[in-house]
């Protein structure tokens, strides 16, 4: 989850954590799929790696609005309108899979 200090980003290269020591990248190949869900009133974005791990972003990071209005350039789903959807979210919906990544070609 999204510390105070880790930030998120998305980019051509996959999902870039960068927790204040140095950067990780999950590259979009090892993303297996994008996942949406609330915990009481918070919203969270799952990228969930193929190796069983995720990267979890929750609705209170600064990188919020700017890692969803991203997502869709990355992200193959069928959820039409994203950011409403996200905060449509409740605490009782099942999850909502927000899609795989586009890999490039």
């Amino acid at each position: 989850m999204t510390g105070a200090r880790m930030r998120v980003a998305l980019s051509a290269r996959g999902v870039e954590v960068d927790d204040g020591a140095g950067g990780v990248l999950a590259p979009w190949g090892d993303v297996d799929r994008v996942t949406a869900f609330a915990l009481g009133t918070v919203r969270y974005v799952s990228f969930d790696l193929v190796n069983g791990h995720s990267v979890e972003v929750d609705d209170g990071a600064p990188e919020w609005d700017e890692m969803v209005a991203a997502l869709p350039a990355h992200v193959d789903g069928g959820v039409d309108d994203l950011p409403a959807a996200l905060a449509a979210l409740a605490h009782d919906d099942p999850v909502l899979v927000v899609g795989a990544p586009v890999l490039p070609r």
